[in-house]
């Protein structure tokens, strides 16, 4: 898809508000942004995604469609090494000929959300917050401390919420472990929940807390 241009009145008000889901690859992502929009539209939110499609599979837009959802999908590389392009304008877009209330963006688990957040603040005046969600996966979690551990700490402190998955697939005393793991790691107060985002157990309680 090639990069979307648009021309657009700087003094615009800001009325959109930008929920990043970061996380690695197969943390659930895509499963969770689907259960959050539709859960949205259910509240009346108007909804837009953002999704980057970098070596992974992408949302099918037939799909997202029928939902009533409008899907960009980035192409290019990493959304970091793009924003001052495909996001911004894609942002601008959407705030100009789609007036969303909300903006789910799947960033690829590369990416580093206060980058993300910092980068376009600077080059857009229509978002009038972010709210970040760290999305780990329990079962793989001693794999991403052993191979990923900068990354993985710069997306835990970036997350104004850490959301641990796939609770109906791990033994409990081994989710509590995770858990502790998890906050052991952070300099700061973020709050954690747990869900399954596939059977959405805890979604609507998650949903309270994003919006």
């Amino acid at each position: 898809m090639a990069s979307i241009t648009a021309s657009i009145d700087k003094k615009m008000d800001k009325n959109m508000r930008v929920l990043i889901i970061s996380g690695f690859l197969g943390s659930g992502k895509t499963t969770l942004l689907l259960s959050l929009a539709k859960k949205m539209l259910a509240r009346a939110y108007k909804i837009a995604i953002i999704e980057n499609e970098i070596g992974e599979i992408g949302i099918d837009g037939d799909y997202i469609s029928r939902y009533g959802l409008e899907v960009q999908e980035i192409y290019g590389g990493c959304i970091c090494c793009t924003l001052n392009t495909n996001l911004r304008s894609t942002l601008e877009k959407l705030g100009e000929s789609y007036k969303p209330d909300w903006v789910i963006l799947e960033p690829t688990g590369a990416a580093i959300p206060n980058d993300i957040v910092s980068t376009v603040s600077l080059y857009t005046n229509i978002v009038e917050s972010y709210y970040v969600i760290g999305l780990i996966d329990p079962l793989r979690y001693e794999i991403l401390v052993e191979m990923m551990t900068p990354l993985l700490d710069a997306q835990l402190e970036s997350a104004d919420i850490i959301i641990i998955n796939k609770i109906d697939e791990i033994r409990k005393k081994d989710l509590i472990a995770v858990k502790e793991r998890i906050k052991s790691r952070l300099k700061s107060d973020t709050p954690i929940a747990l869900i399954s985002a596939e059977k959405e157990i805890n979604i609507d309680s998650l949903l309270d807390k994003v919006l």
